[in-house]
């Protein structure tokens, strides 16, 4: 099965390459994904056809988009708002709600716990389960969108991206997305993962046990994937300016 993702991937990588580029996308989290020209040349310093330039620069690498003319905005605010923290950006969270077995509460319910004692509070909630796992938690009133995996699906690693793909993809464009891949079965949570390895995805496992998050994919791990603490040290005034 083919899983349909997002068409055009951005290259962040090599867009944070250069200094100027950079600084752009720096300017742009700060105006929370989305500024005007006027905007972007007082918040990123550059000027003219040099910014025009590195517009256009992102734009080829599927990182920002114009919506009408003179405005930018990111494509995704996800991962760029998230490491370069965007102050109005809400957070949105994916998780897993699997089977009752021993537990006491679902997982879901124990991450945003958690994740409210970090600071991060989600507007946002989504789980994706089985109609089996729903029946076990069923007393369990979870204020969340259902995303339903029916039959194999659930095992399925192909099968459970495509079903949240539609999902991730809008979430993405406008939150900072955090997947947490605890709970639910192994295709399961091998699918969240991959998700949040190809798509710079911060990504969080539970351990209900000792009531502690792991980041598997952290904002420092997104920073070295980017090589952005080589590149803040590596540039200067006197660079180039491409």
């Amino acid at each position: 099965m083919e899983v349909q993702l997002i068409q055009n991937v951005p290259d962040y990588k090599e867009a944070v390459k250069i200094n100027n580029s950079r600084l752009l996308i720096e300017a742009l989290t700060r105006s929370d994904g989305i500024a005007n020209f006027s905007t972007l040349e007082k918040e990123s310093g550059l000027k003219g056809g040099l910014l025009r330039y590195h517009l256009d620069r992102l734009k080829s690498l599927g990182v920002i988009e114009s919506e009408v003319k003179g405005t930018y905005r990111l494509r995704f605010k996800t991962p760029l708002c998230y490491i370069f923290g965007s102050r109005n950006v809400k957070y949105a969270y994916i998780g897993l709600l699997g089977r009752r077995d021993s537990y006491s509460e679902p997982e879901p319910v124990t991450a945003l716990s958690l994740l409210k004692e970090q600071r991060i509070s989600p507007t946002l909630v989504y789980v994706l389960t089985s109609p089996e796992g729903m029946a076990d938690w069923k007393e369990y009133r979870l204020n969340c969108q259902w995303v339903i995996c029916y039959g194999d699906e659930i095992i399925d690693i192909d099968a459970i991206q495509n079903k949240l793909a539609p999902q991730l993809t809008a979430l993405l464009r406008d939150h900072s997305v955090i997947l947490d891949c605890t709970s639910s079965t192994k295709p399961a949570t091998i699918a969240y993962y991959d998700l949040a390895q190809r798509l710079l995805i911060p990504c969080i496992y539970v351990s209900e046990e000792k009531r502690s998050i792991r980041w598997l994919i952290s904002k420092e791990t997104i920073m070295t994937r980017l090589n952005l603490k080589q590149n803040s040290h590596r540039h200067s005034k006197g660079s180039s300016p491409r």
